[in-house]
């Protein structure tokens, strides 16, 4: 998963850590961002919660979709 590697995404990152977003549902908000099916399922097998938002009300599957 590329996410690290795009200008801002630490930034975004910090800011959903900062919700007290557990990590793996931050990694799962991200990887539907970018459309990144495999990461995505591997995510949600490992617990991640897709109803989450974040701060302006995007759960992972509206992320993906958009």
């Amino acid at each position: 998963m590329g996410m690290l590697a795009v200008e801002g995404t630490y930034d975004k990152m910090e800011a959903l850590l900062n919700q007290n977003i557990h990590p793996v549902d931050i990694l799962l908000m991200l990887a539907a961002s970018e459309g990144d099916k495999p990461k995505i399922e591997e995510l949600l097998r490992a617990g991640a919660d897709y109803t989450l938002k974040d701060a302006v009300g995007k759960t992972a599957l509206d992320r993906a979709n958009s």
